[in-house]
């Protein structure tokens, strides 16, 4: 069983299609590289899996818990997912604009 898994995941910013169907299996244990030019899509991809950035189309499993709105569903996820930013000015907006 996959531990994450992303089946047919498109995300859009207004008109651009940042993720265009993307389908991904990654197992217990397994390591993986996201690579890509800037503006690829990287950065959007990961944090769609704690649900820090909402995605319109597809389907997003963390350890058998569907992402959803579900707030249930993000905090299962987000136990389970940890996330480290490159820079903690994203953090720190963040973390403003939720008080």
């Amino acid at each position: 069983m996959a531990m994450i898994q992303f089946e047919n995941v498109s995300k859009w910013y207004g008109s651009f299609q940042v993720l265009t169907d993307v389908s991904l299996d990654v197992n217990q244990g397994e390591k993986i590289v996201v690579c890509g030019p800037s503006g690829s899509g990287k950065s959007t991809l990961i944090r769609c899996v704690n649900a820090l950035e909402p995605y319109q189309k597809g389907r997003i499993t963390v350890a058998g818990t569907e992402l959803t709105t579900d707030l249930k569903s993000i905090h299962q996820v987000r136990a389970r997912v940890g996330m480290v930013f490159q820079s903690l000015t994203y953090f720190h907006t963040f973390r403003c604009s939720r008080t």
